[in-house]
């Protein structure tokens, strides 16, 4: 791979793209649903659909909460598509270690579109020197 002296007018114009619409998205996403107080998790859940090419395929779907419940809710609730009630399951996880899963999660899939694309990525290229 080239290094950071060797990058394309090109690849730096890209990087800049990508940094920009990194910066235009940082918004939270909004809760798929608000489960109301009489419900046994109240609170705000996600659900992330996976993507299937396969018509007609049950979508597996990832639900992530966040209960309102004094007792319960110093924690992020995760079920997998894997779990063996999914939507049902839930995972407790405390909240630090739910963003480090997150940041690895955005770190990973950073490293792999670039991987994908062959796109160098300028803090790969800095960490060469």
């Amino acid at each position: 791979m080239a290094g950071v002296d060797d990058l394309t007018l090109g690849q730096v114009r890209r990087e800049l793209t990508r940094l920009v619409s990194l910066a235009g998205s940082a918004t939270l996403p909004k809760p798929t649903r608000i489960n109301p107080p009489d419900h046994e998790m109240p609170g705000a859940e996600w659900e992330i659909s996976q993507h299937t090419i396969i018509p007609f395929a049950k979508v597996p779907s990832w639900f992530v909460r966040a209960v309102d419940d004094s007792e319960t809710c110093d924690a992020v609730y995760i079920s997998s598509p894997d779990s063996v009630y999914p939507a049902e399951d839930f995972t407790a996880m405390p909240t630090g270690d739910a963003r480090r899963l997150a940041m690895a999660i955005l770190a990973a899939a950073d490293r792999a579109d670039h991987r994908a694309l062959r796109v160098p990525r300028l803090d790969d290229q800095r960490n060469k020197s």
